[in-house]
């Protein structure tokens, strides 16, 4: 009687102990795959509604031209490009016509540290000293205590003022480098959003520590051959070299659009930051590949990890773009700016260079994402994403009437890690 009741006790244990571990499995593998998306919505009144809306502008000359492309469920739904590569040219846009990207060239960069981290060439969560041992910051922090993860969502401390005036000067690469060295931080890292094209370019020498070859070989090497994204290049000698590309068209008074005689070549020196060119058929990929449309490539696991959120922001989309009540809680992730819109999280990058404005978004629980290239300044990529949204959204008419000089609330706040750490309040700082 004894011995049955021992067995069975014992039998009792390693059942307990196979369903502990079947769990564990279980909650990893959730862990891992993204959650189901909701039952499949039929676009065709979305998309048309949106092509109407293009063809407008463009035949009301408010756009030179533009190329779009929509991703719905793993599937290229929707691609098309308008207008002309230069007004007053007969010469139109298509799918493979050149953009240069400006600001959207972050989450280009910040996937592609992303897939060597996969990769085990470098960790997103290494000291930039462990790769860049002579580069250091003026702050009284340990040298160690600035991070690759920092460089990537804008919180290293250093302040963005002057930078930009140097890269668009034309700067050489060290000069902005020394520049950077000999800035004050403002805060310590982590602790405060600063957007910084001038450490965000950081990348490239990180990435060329890690492997041993230029940020333009590696990002064709292990993002751009893998995926066939054929006329991605980030050298301006490439975008020369394209016979289809657009001009960009800035704002002249009372002329209106005039094509710019030449492109902004300033950027190319901080490439990842904004010196990356593509085309709609490629971003098309890209953005699939954001979505998960290419695991063995981006892994779920790389993907969640440039999406999560580092850092909270003052500010995302401005109140031209959309309802700032639907447009609440901006952060900054890996590349990616994070924002809830309408109660559903919205992962999405603008671009803007002389000429050009540019914008990707998506939303990953919708496993929807539509990306805008566009050939002058103006709000029209980002104000049409958005129309995109409410549309699929369904959002009411009378949801959009609001005021027109919403300020966001700023905030210092850093995202909560999983575990608690208590961190030291730091002093708040005006902008």
């Amino acid at each position: 009687m004894y011995m049955r009741f021992k067995i069975n006790r014992q039998h009792r244990s390693r059942f307990l102990r196979t369903r502990i571990l079947l769990l564990c499995v279980f909650t990893w593998i959730i862990g891992i795959i993204p959650a189901e998306a909701s039952p499949a919505k039929d676009l065709t009144p979305v998309i048309a509604k949106l092509d109407a809306y293009i063809k407008k502008q463009v035949q009301n000359k408010v756009i030179p031209g533009c190329a779009i492309a929509i991703v719905y469920r793993n599937k290229v739904i929707f691609m098309n490009a308008y207008g002309v590569k230069t007004l007053g040219k007969p010469e139109k846009i298509d799918v493979d016509t050149v953009f240069q990207l400006g600001s959207v060239s972050k989450p280009i960069a910040a996937t592609l540290a992303g897939i060597l981290e996969n990769q085990g060439h470098l960790k997103i969560d290494d000291p930039v000293s462990h790769y860049l041992p002579h580069f250091s910051l003026k702050s009284k922090q340990s040298p160690h205590s600035l991070k690759v993860k920092h460089v990537l969502s804008h919180s290293t401390g250093v302040p963005r003022g002057g930078f930009n005036n140097l890269i668009e000067a034309h700067a050489p690469y060290e000069r902005i480098m020394t520049a950077l060295q000999n800035t004050p931080v403002r805060t310590h890292v982590g602790k405060r959003y600063d957007y910084n094209n001038a450490m965000y370019s950081l990348i490239s020498d990180i990435t060329r520590s890690a492997t041993q070859k230029s940020f333009h070989a590696s990002l064709k090497t292990h993002l751009c051959q893998p995926l066939n994204m054929t006329k991605t290049s980030s050298t301006f000698a490439e975008l020369q070299r394209s016979p289809n590309k657009a001009t960009p068209h800035v704002r002249s008074g009372r002329r209106g659009l005039i094509p710019c005689d030449t492109y902004s070549k300033g950027y190319y020196s901080v490439a990842p930051a904004g010196g990356i060119n593509s085309t709609i058929r490629d971003m098309a990929i890209f953005l699939n590949a954001q979505l998960g449309g290419y695991p063995q490539i981006i892994s779920h696991k790389t993907l969640n990890r440039i999406h999560t959120p580092q850092i909270t922001t003052t500010g995302s989309l401005s109140p031209s773009d959309g309802p700032p009540q639907m447009i609440k809680n901006p952060r900054y992730a890996l590349g990616w700016r994070v924002v809830d819109f309408d109660h559903h999280r919205l992962v999405f990058h603008g671009g803007w260079l002389k000429g050009f404005t540019n914008f990707i978004a998506f939303m990953p629980e919708q496993q929807l994402g539509i990306v805008i290239l566009h050939n002058s300044e103006s709000k029209f990529s980002s104000k049409t994403a958005v129309k995109f949204f409410e549309s699929y959204l369904d959002i009411p008419h009378q949801k959009r009437k609001v005021a027109h000089h919403f300020k966001p609330k700023k905030s210092k706040k850093t995202i909560k890690p999983p575990k608690k750490i208590k961190h030291p309040k730091t002093k708040k700082y005006s902008r």
